[in-house]
């Protein structure tokens, strides 16, 4: 399969209100030649920050939590989510840069071909699509765990997988602004039950719980901990993995630019609120659980089950009874939410893969209501296969294996968004396009420098999670926990390998890189938005961004 050559011109749509666009952004009037196909722009401003404010928050945060809590310490649990935070804030910016000028549907996957070659392009669509496979997988065993909370009879479990199932791809075969709204609704409640936590914990921490106990920093100095660390660098090695499957997602905010309303406009919008979450969702509620939960409370050994989660430990230790079950079920809503997103990201990167020419071109087709329903059904087959592998397994281990691959596929796609930026930048220099000088225009702060630290700090954590693979924890070496912890790399570079040995691809040239194909320049409405925002002052922009 041969990528297809960029196109070397692409029509000036300033003044169209585009509808209709292929994956690569090229957009028709309405009743055009295209106006019965490609991706449709349903996706509004509030669709926009909502998801990025809430859509991954799911068991990551809920269930993973407790395992890295258990395996590395409190500090090890708040030092890899702040570190992890800081360095997906800087790379969002960088995506933030290409999707405003490039609103593509496949996003990054996109970019990889653009402006390196072919060969890392296939490899990434491919990744990033069976890294959202098995998120898909891993939520499925997940959302089991969950109803097992009040009922633990397997015999139910392939009905409870069927249940998922019809969910959350009867969603997909509905307009995309279904989609949209369902995730808008859905990741209001997300964020309102993380703020009541966080605030049920503040309370808890006060001695407000039945028990009247107090608590403070004192499970930072239980016995076995070094400086709030457990199990030393490889206790904080471990938690990498978590908290990339916890924040993955968060890249999600450049795939729907395909599909969003005035992507000038929204999309930084949508990124500046991602520090705020990351800070607010992440890092104070890790923060917090570890002044009321203990690192070797037993119930999170293993970190797999919903009575092993932080969240439902801290309040049964707190003695209440009734908030455990409003919880689990809260965190069963998020499921299908993570599930839903998984569904959504994996049939546009396959629909943006067949176009370029790395899937088949029977997964580029979408009907009159924009739905890539091929690539839908064949993701959601697959989808399928790895939920129903919850009735031949134990959840434990299903979970776990697809957590690994997907955490890991996340450290992947971060290192070549930023990357891609680079190229970006170096692109634009060469071929003298003052994009980014523009009035308006979003730019990343303290470019470049903020954004070589980031990738060294994925880089880094790419390095520690290797370590701890190759020598895990309080076990032997082995290629089976090699793998289960670290194949997401393997299968990358294969891939990547095997691409450019059979097409002989080679880099893009700087002066030859397509800075036209899909570019979207504002029209007089996102114009109008732009100098109205512009005038406002900076309460007036703070205030603004609760009008949805």
């Amino acid at each position: 399969m041969e990528s297809k050559p960029a196109a070397e011109s692409a029509p000036d749509y300033g003044n169209e209100k585009l509808a209709y666009v292929d994956s690569n952004g090229i957009a028709a009037e309405d009743g055009g030649p295209m106006a019965v196909k490609g991706l449709q722009r349903k996706l509004k401003a509030r669709h926009i920050q909502m998801i990025a404010i809430g859509s991954n928050i799911g068991t990551g945060l809920f269930i993973g939590s407790g395992k890295a809590l258990h395996t590395g310490g409190p500090l090890s649990l708040v030092l890899g989510f702040l570190l992890i935070g800081i360095s997906l804030t800087i790379m969002m910016q960088c995506l933030g840069e290409m999707a405003v000028v490039l609103p593509v549907s496949g996003s990054f996957t996109r970019y990889a071909t653009r402006f390196y070659d072919p060969a890392l392009g296939f490899a990434m669509g491919w990744q990033y699509w069976l890294c959202w496979v098995a998120v898909f997988g891993a939520e499925s065993s997940a959302f089991v765990l969950l109803i097992n909370f009040w009922n633990e009879s397997k015999a139910l479990t392939p009905l409870w997988i069927t249940i998922f199932l019809f969910i959350n791809l009867m969603i997909h075969f509905c307009p995309v602004r279904i989609f949209g709204e369902v995730e808008f609704v859905i990741s209001a409640i997300k964020v309102v039950s993380v703020t009541v936590f966080i605030i049920v914990v503040w309370c808890i921490m006060g001695g407000a719980g039945p028990n009247g106990q107090k608590r403070g920093a004192e499970y930072w100095k239980l016995d076995g901990l070094h400086n709030g660390i457990h199990s030393g660098f490889k206790g904080l090695a471990s938690v990498f993995v978590t908290a990339a499957f916890a924040t993955g997602g968060t890249e999600m905010v450049g795939v729907v630019a395909g599909e969003a309303e005035h992507p000038r406009y929204n999309l930084p919008r949508a990124i500046k609120t991602l520090m705020w979450r990351i800070f607010l969702f992440y890092i104070i509620s890790m923060l917090f659980l570890t002044f009321v939960v203990r690192y070797d409370n037993s119930s999170l050994v293993g970190g797999s089950n919903a009575n092993s989660s932080p969240f439902v430990v801290a309040i049964k230790d707190a003695g209440i009874q009734v908030l455990p079950h409003i919880l689990n079920a809260i965190v069963m809503l998020c499921v299908c939410s993570v599930g839903s997103t998984s569904i959504y990201i994996s049939s546009r990167t396959l629909l943006a893969m067949a176009e370029d020419g790395f899937a088949w071109k029977f997964f580029g087709k979408t009907d009159k209501q924009g739905r890539p329903y091929n690539a839908l059904i064949f993701t959601g087959a697959c989808g399928m296969i790895l939920a129903y592998l919850n009735c031949s397994s134990t959840g434990a281990e299903v979970f776990s294996w697809f957590s690994a691959i997907s955490g890991m596929a996340f450290f992947i796609a971060w290192l070549v968004i930023i990357a891609c930026n680079w190229r970006f930048h170096a692109a634009l220099k060469a071929q003298n396009d003052d994009t980014l000088q523009r009035p308006n225009a979003y730019r990343a702060f303290w470019w470049p420098w903020l954004s070589i630290g980031a990738f060294a700090s994925f880089f880094f954590m790419v390095i520690c999670q290797f370590i701890v693979s190759v020598w895990p924890i309080k076990a032997k070496s082995s290629a089976s926990t090699f793998f289960s912890n670290y194949i997401g790399v393997p299968i990358f570079l294969v891939m990547w390998a095997a691409y450019k040995l059979i097409f002989r691809t080679k880099w893009q040239k700087l002066t030859e890189i397509d800075l036209k194909t899909g570019r979207r320049e504002p029209d007089p409405e996102e114009i109008a938005k732009l100098e109205h925002y512009a005038s406002l002052t900076k309460g007036q922009r703070i205030l603004s961004y609760v009008h949805f």
